[in-house]
C-alpha cells in the first residue's frame, strides 16, 4: 500500500515525523461513487489521498453536477475547504476506489505550524490551483465550447497521448458543460483529426493543431 511519505506535501518529513502523522490519522476505504462529505457539512476530517481519484462536487437544483476540482492520490484532498473557516457549499465523492487516511482538521493546522515544508507545499499547490482557476473562468467567458475542451485536453498529460480515461459525462462535470456539448466538441475535434475516442478514453493524435483548437475564439 502507498505511504504518507508519497504525499508530495509531506516529502521532506522524517521517519518519526511519518510514523506520528500515520498514528494519528486512521485508514479509510471508499467505493467509486461513494459521497464522502456531502455539501454543507463542516470539514472535521483532512482525507490524505494514497490512491485514486476523488472530486469536489456541486450539485445544481436541477441535479446537474459540476466538478470545480480534482485530486489524485497521493494526495491531500480539498485543502480549501479544510482551511476555510466557514462551511463548504461543495461536498467531496469518490470518482474511483479509494484508500486514504484520515487526519482531524486539527491535526492538520498543527502539521502546517509545526512543518514549514509541508506548509510551503501546500501554500503552492493553493496558490497554482487560484491561477487555475482564474484560466478557467477566463476561458469559459471567452473561449467557444470546442476551445474550452481543447485547451483543458492539452492541458493534461503534456508528455502522453492519453489525455482523458474517464466517460465524456464525467469530462462534462469537470468542465461545467453539459454533456451534449462535450459530445459535440470531441466530435469536431475528432473529425479533424485532432483526437481519437477509444475504449481507454481520449487519445491526441495531433497535439499542436489541439493547442491551435484550444487559441481559437
Amino acid at each position: 500500500m502507498t505511504s504518507l511519505g508519497s504525499i508530495p506535501a509531506f516529502g521532506r518529513l522524517g521517519p518519526d515525523e511519518l510514523r506520528t502523522l500515520t498514528r494519528r490519522s486512521s485508514p479509510a476505504a471508499f467505493d467509486a461513487g461513494a459521497l464522502i462529505r456531502p455539501a454543507g457539512e463542516p470539514v472535521s476530517t483532512v482525507l490524505l489521498l494514497l490512491s485514486g481519484t476523488v472530486a469536489a462536487v456541486h450539485v445544481a437544483a436541477s441535479g446537474r453536477q459540476v466538478w470545480t476540482h480534482r485530486w489524485t492520490g497521493p494526495a491531500i484532498a480539498d485543502k480549501p475547504a479544510t482551511l476555510d473557516t466557514g462551511t463548504p457549499t461543495t461536498g467531496l465523492v469518490a470518482v474511483t476506489a479509494v484508500s486514504a487516511r484520515l487526519l482531524s482538521r486539527s491535526g492538520f493546522l498543527q502539521l502546517l505550524d509545526e512543518q514549514a515544508s509541508v506548509r510551503t507545499h501546500v501554500l503552492g499547490q493553493l496558490a497554482g490551483d487560484v491561477m487555475t482557476g482564474r484560466r478557467r473562468l477566463a476561458g469559459a467567458v471567452t473561449l467557444p465550447a470546442v476551445a474550452q475542451v481543447a485547451a483543458w485536453l492539452h492541458a493534461q498529460e503534456p508528455a502522453g497521448r492519453i489525455v482523458w480515461r474517464g466517460s465524456q459525462e464525467e469530462l462534462a462535470r469537470v468542465l461545467g458543460l453539459s454533456r451534449v456539448t462535450v459530445n459535440r466538441a470531441l466530435g469536431r475535434l475528432t473529425e479533424a483529426g485532432v483526437v481519437a475516442v477509444t475504449r481507454h478514453g481520449v487519445v491526441v493524435q495531433d497535439r499542436e493543431r489541439l493547442a491551435k483548437f484550444a487559441a481559437s475564439r
